[in-house]
């Protein structure tokens, strides 16, 4: 359908695959570092979408939400809320949705049909608790469901991770195994593979560094990536690198940091030259107002233009 080309992000591979909006970046402090980091640092359960295992007994009580514009009139909202039960483990709760705008519909001769809105949903559960010191292990379960005009789809899907953090040597390192599962019912009975993607990730601060590096191996259950167009493999070298998102975070004093991240994959969706631009390229930027952290990101598309996000988290205890 058209309107689903309005995100790059959920470009093409060469192995086809439904609910495409489940891949997008969730948040802006991820987008700013590049993608969808599974080792990152110090992260949360508004990223729970990227590994059920950043979720901890900490973020008891918080919420969050994010909105990003796509291009034309597609805009997509994210909230998310947790809470930790002793001896139980935390649970948290999460809605994701896509609008993509108005679209005109018409029959087979031409005739108005009048207007559509379609749009996509994901409500997911998730669970995380403690394994052992400073190692975690989370799960969730989504319900997803696509409404198009008359054509509609729904399907469930299932998520694991785990992830590892060390304060003493500011380490982490996750590994996340996203959307495993099926359609409970499908576009014309046409049955389609969910969007699989097993990723792993690590985050470091070298000591008097200013920077905490982070990298991720993404897709590493599809290894050739190309891109639309693309007849033959890429090289050996160029596919590599095309799995891997890149990101760097500083911060300034205990309230501010700013990020910057790479995305080759996606520099080479949408380059528009031989030339390299800032295609794949993102920032972005952090900072808290009393107990309200605001992240803001910039994701750039090249001469297409570029996504912005705008994430809000606040602990309600």
């Amino acid at each position: 359908m058209i309107f689903l080309t309005t995100q790059g992000t959920v470009a093409q591979s060469n192995t086809s695959s439904i609910f495409r909006f489940l891949d997008v970046t969730p948040t802006a402090r991820t987008a700013g570092l590049g993608g969808n980091h599974v080792g990152l640092y110090d992260a949360d359960f508004s990223l729970l979408h990227i590994n059920p295992a950043y979720l901890s007994s900490a973020n008891s009580g918080s919420i969050s939400a994010s909105y990003l514009n796509f291009f034309s009139d597609a805009n997509m909202a994210l909230t998310s809320g947790a809470y930790n039960f002793e001896k139980a483990g935390t649970f948290a709760a999460a809605i994701r949705y896509v609008g993509y705008g108005e679209f005109n519909q018409w029959d087979e001769n031409g005739k108005s049909l009048g207007t559509f809105n379609p749009g996509d949903l994901a409500i997911t559960g998730a669970y995380s608790l403690e394994v052992i010191d400073n190692l975690r292990a989370g799960a969730s379960m989504d319900f997803i469901h696509a409404s198009y005009a008359q054509f509609k789809s729904s399907a469930v899907a299932f998520s694991g991770g785990v992830f590892y953090q060390d304060t003493s040597s500011h380490f982490s390192a996750g590994i996340s195994i996203r959307n495993v599962g099926a359609q409970i019912t499908t576009f014309e009975d046409e049955r389609e593979p969910l969007p699989l993607d097993i990723s792993v990730g690590v985050t470091k601060k070298p000591e008097a560094f200013p920077f905490q590096l982070s990298l991720t191996l993404k897709k590493l259950n599809d290894w050739d990536l190309r891109v639309v167009g693309e007849t033959e493999k890429p090289s050996m070298v160029d596919n590599a690198f095309r799995h891997v998102i890149f990101g760097g975070e500083t911060y300034f004093g205990e309230n501010v940091s700013v990020r910057l991240g790479y995305d080759h994959y996606l520099h080479e969706q949408t380059q528009t030259g031989q030339d390299f631009d800032l295609a794949g390229v993102a920032f972005g930027i952090g900072f808290k107002v009393k107990t309200i952290a605001i992240d803001i990101s910039r994701s750039s598309y090249s001469r297409l233009g570029g996504i912005t996000r705008l994430s809000l988290k606040t602990d309600l205890n």
